[in-house]
């Protein structure tokens, strides 16, 4: 096997996409002692990415060798793994991107006089020689896949590749917020981060404003050097994207350590929230492992129980010192005695007592020595400007989902007696005698034949089909707000809303980018209710982005069931025998109407001959 194919192969697990070639670039420029590098994409990286750093640079050898596998690695021997003090030990990167790409690098030492420029393509040197050029590396990698069709066909789109881009972007940014980062996108200056401390570069790379509400943790150990920041319970959402782990300097990815943090959010936000934190782990190198994967995410910690419980309890200490309590209240021995001259109302008949003229309206403030985790007890108390509905959503619509998954079971036994629908539907459906069975299904007679139909996925199949036909004819019906409101993204997620703006229009929003990370909605669909915006936005976003997840699906099927799973948990279908009735109509008039767009059964249907082959089929005594 020749050195080409090696490269190629090894390319595979080490650039996966252009994200993955950035990180090495910047984790290069790190390890080389810069401290600005600058980041130029153009067409999400497939087209141009050029990094440019400030380092020492490298010599006429080195510029040269740096291209060839392994030649870049920092270990000697086997136990070097267990020291490691650079990004960068592989020495595969380089080879790999080289084997996949048109790349061309400038590099110049302090103590030379000219830079040293070499071009490759495919593995293969085209160019050397000396040009002019400023202390630090250059390095452009165009036409990335171009000589794997099928590789560069995997790609997603250039939003997506852009985002994924400045994720990486702002964990390198947000790791080392000694060194001064700058972003440009096709030619637009997206980001400038100048060398700043840590809270204000963790404050700037997540686009938050509250600086109080970013609370800061510490825990130093002999076994672990915890630091970094959580955000206040307010900060929680939906989806994730602001959770972020670094080790000796390096983004980790890690369920465990995650669980930690979660844990000590539990009972100040909802169960499928996240929280948004920031922190940093100092460990010996000689107790982790870094070399488990060649993206160097996974890590492997030696004391990670113990790890675990201190994270753990250094976040719970840093909420404990954010909990806003009312002014007014037992604990506030000012107004104490105005509290207790209130006169008592009557058992039956009387108005409630009212507060005194002269009594100071309540305020909110923060305790810092409150700690709601030590030996007094305490309550977390959130901000009274919170919206609550938007945070809990509907507690009727809460009760009614978790009384209607207790049906589960049932809906997962099968019988003989069933069989799932035809195929065609009949064009002239008879549907009588239709009413509800619990919550979750309709029985009805269509055309002499027993039906059972799941509710939710009937409505939510009825839904998929609308939207996708408002998406497909670029139209779709707004209600407008009576006050605009604002919905707040993470820096990533910009670049693909931007993208799918149009097909937002079409599905009902009336939406604008308001600058920064913040969009203005005027309008929603009309069939969804307000205060959803910002978590349907954000899943909407994570939906497109993921193709769907469980299914692939391209841009309009993806954004029709995403707004349709979402309709139908928002607006279940009533009990009454007219709605249900409705629904069956509705159902039968699309032309698939059985098998929902994931492969789920919608409706069974019981023939009389089935029921006459059951009953005959027992035998009984006379």
């Amino acid at each position: 096997m020749s050195d080409a194919v090696a490269n190629q192969i090894a390319a595979g697990e080490v650039v996966q996409r252009p994200a993955n070639a950035i990180k090495e670039l910047l984790e290069n420029s790190l390890d080389a002692g810069a401290t600005k590098i600058q980041v130029l994409i153009k067409d999400g990286g497939s087209t141009l990415m050029q990094v440019i750093d400030n380092g020492k640079g490298m010599s006429e050898t080195d510029v040269r060798l740096c291209w060839e596998r392994h030649a870049t690695s920092k270990i000697q021997k086997a136990e070097d793994l267990f020291q490691l003090n650079t990004y960068g030990f592989r020495g595969e990167a380089m080879a790999s991107i080289a084997a996949v790409a048109q790349v061309e690098m400038k590099s110049r030492r302090a103590e030379d006089d000219v830079a040293q420029y070499i071009r490759i393509e495919g593995s293969e040197v085209l160019e050397q020689r000396a040009d002019a050029g400023p202390v630090g590396t250059n390095i452009s990698i165009k036409n990335l896949f171009y000589n794997l069709p099928a590789r560069r066909n995997f790609l997603k789109s250039i939003a997506v590749e852009t985002k994924h881009i400045v994720e990486e972007f702002l964990r390198q940014a947000m790791a080392n917020p000694h060194v001064e980062f700058v972003y440009h996108n096709n030619g637009q200056l997206v980001y400038q981060f100048r060398s700043q401390s840590p809270k204000e570069r963790v404050m700037e790379t997540l686009g938050k404003k509250q600086a109080n509400e970013l609370l800061a943790v510490e825990e130093i150990t002999d076994i672990v050097e915890i630091q970094g920041f959580v955000g206040a319970p307010g900060w929680a959402k939906r989806t994730r994207g602001e959770q972020y782990f670094f080790m000796n300097g390096r983004f980790i990815r890690s369920s465990y350590f995650h669980h930690a943090v979660s844990s000590a959010y539990e009972g100040l936000i909802e169960s499928d929230a996240h929280p948004t934190y920031a922190i940093y782990l100092k460990v010996h190198p000689g107790k982790v492992d870094v070399n488990v994967h060649p993206t160097k995410t996974e890590v492997k910690f030696e004391d990670e129980k113990h790890i675990y419980n201190l994270i753990k309890a250094a976040v719970r200490r840093a909420l404990g010192s954010f909990v806003v309590q009312p002014n007014l209240d037992l604990g506030d021995f000012d107004h104490l005695d105005a509290f207790l001259r209130q006169p008592i109302a009557p058992r039956s008949g009387a108005t409630p007592p009212q507060w005194q003229s002269g009594t100071p309206p309540s305020t909110e403030k923060r305790n810092p020595a409150y700690n709601p985790f030590g030996d007094n007890g305490g309550s977390y108390q959130r901000n009274s400007h919170q919206d609550w509905q938007k945070v809990l959503g509907s507690v009727e619509l809460t009760a009614r989902s978790h009384h209607s998954s207790g049906n589960a079971p049932a809906e997962q036994q099968t019988q003989p007696l069933f069989k799932q629908a035809q195929q065609e539907t009949p064009s002239q459906s008879n549907i009588q005698g239709v009413f509800a069975l619990g919550e979750s299904y309709a029985v009805a007679n269509v055309n002499s034949q027993l039906w059972v139909v799941h509710k939710q996925r009937a409505q939510q199949h009825i839904y998929y089909h609308e939207y996708l036909q408002q998406l497909q004819a670029q139209s779709g019906l707004s209600q407008h707000l009576l006050f605009p409101r604002t919905v707040e993204l993470s820096p990533a997620q910009i670049p693909v809303v931007l993208e799918i703006l149009q097909e937002l229009q079409w599905l009902g929003f009336d939406i604008s980018h308001f600058g920064g990370n913040t969009l203005i909605v005027n309008g929603v669909p009309a069939i969804l209710s307000q205060g959803d915006e910002q978590k349907l936005i954000e899943t909407l976003l994570e939906d497109y982005q993921n193709t769907q997840g469980d299914v692939k699906l391209a841009k309009y099927p993806s954004m029709a069931l995403t707004m349709a799973r979402h309709a139908a948990k928002r607006n279940p279908v009533q009990q009454s025998p007219e709605e249900l009735q409705s629904l069956l109509q509705r159902l039968l008039a699309l032309p698939n109407p059985q098998t929902s767009l994931n492969g789920k059964t919608i409706y069974i249907e019981i023939s009389a001959t089935q029921l006459f082959d059951t009953f005959q089929s027992q035998k009984f005594k006379d």
